[in-house]
């Protein structure tokens, strides 16, 4: 069996700018920790989402500077409900201000073309055996619900390889969720930035982005795809639940219920998926910075959070890096706080 170039492209479009759903491996960590013992994450951060929504908070935005350049850094969500309010003055101020905006990768029509291609060679199976043949009856019967719940079927799921199959099973979640990328950060970025005559610039290329899921070693693919199995009916909330955190800045939340469990009990798929990667964008952005100007990056926002992150590798290469905030009305004093007043830019 083959999967057909449309069906391959809605995959990417739906991944936003990376291939691979942050969400879902942001949501590994949480399986693997507090939603593994029935502690959801709004649970613990619903106080300080609406603290923060009360201020007019928005995404977290960082700025990396040098003598004569200027980088500004948003952390985006490629997966969104369509209702949420994300786009805030301080984000707008600092696009407007860059000549040049950098995205992951291109997702146009040739993107999703290459990546359809690039999906069948690496996620299906060509060597006559079936995803069933490596599951164990528990398995089989988590795939069998999900593929129902999901509106798949499982002679699709069949053909693929694991990790093909735990990204096609996080879509499904998250379309059930009321979730979709043609309103994701990343597409209304994209869309301003054509409007504006921005320079654009791609830190990898679709094979790069793609390989970086596909070459995971197998016992890993099964790991994730049985967390996705596992965690599928409850998957699109907790999705929504850390886009409500996102959309309002609560960076510390995101770290330590997400990144940081996943770097100690998923080091393979936080090596491949975050640290390699921000080491090669951090070199590349370098470039940049070399010259004069202002630039604006726009990554998944699991790049710019904890330890080993982008953030992390702009001060290896000797940038000074901090929290951007911008004028925002009251939002410039603390509203829960009036003693901490926020830098004006």
């Amino acid at each position: 069996m083959t999967i057909s170039v449309e069906i391959c492209g809605r995959i990417v479009h739906a991944f936003g700018m990376k291939f691979v759903n942050f969400f879902f491996f942001a949501l590994l960590a949480l399986c693997l920790t507090g939603c593994g013992q029935g502690v959801p994450v709004s649970a613990d951060v619903t106080d300080k989402v609406n603290e923060a929504r009360a201020r007019n908070d928005g995404p977290a935005i960082w700025v990396a500077k040098d003598y004569d350049s200027t980088l500004y850094l948003f952390g985006t969500v490629h997966l969104l409900p369509d209702d949420l309010a994300w786009q805030k003055d301080d984000m707008r101020a600092a696009f407007a201000k860059a000549g040049t905006v950098f995205f992951e990768v291109d997702t146009g029509e040739d993107g999703q073309v290459q990546a359809a291609v690039l999906t069948t060679s690496l996620g299906m199976r060509s060597d006559g055996l079936r995803l069933s043949d490596s599951l164990d009856s528990y398995q089989l019967k988590l795939l069998e619900a999900a593929a129902h719940n999901g509106g798949l079927t499982i002679a699709s799921l069949d053909s693929m390889k694991p990790w093909l199959a735990a990204e096609f099973l996080s879509f499904a979640a998250a379309t059930n969720a009321g979730l979709s990328a043609e309103l994701s950060a990343d597409e209304a970025l994209k869309s301003r930035a054509a409007r504006g005559g921005k320079n654009v610039i791609y830190l990898e290329s679709m094979e790069e982005q793609i390989r970086a899921s596909a070459e995971l070693p197998k016992f890993v693919q099964m790991n994730l795809l049985t967390e996705a199995m596992e965690r599928f009916n409850t998957l699109g909330a907790d999705m929504t639940d850390v886009a409500e955190a996102w959309s309002v800045g609560q960076t510390d939340v995101l770290t330590r219920k997400l990144i940081r469990p996943m770097k100690t009990q998923a080091p393979e798929v936080f090596n491949s998926l975050l640290r390699d990667r921000n080491r090669k964008w951090a070199s590349r952005l370098a470039r940049f910075m070399d010259d004069s100007g202002t630039g604006f990056v726009a990554v998944g926002t699991a790049h710019l959070l904890g330890e080993d992150s982008l953030l992390d590798e702009l001060r290896e290469q000797g940038y000074t890096v901090s929290r951007y905030y911008a004028f925002q009305g009251e939002n410039v004093i603390d509203a829960v706080n009036p003693t901490i007043i926020r830098p004006v830019d």
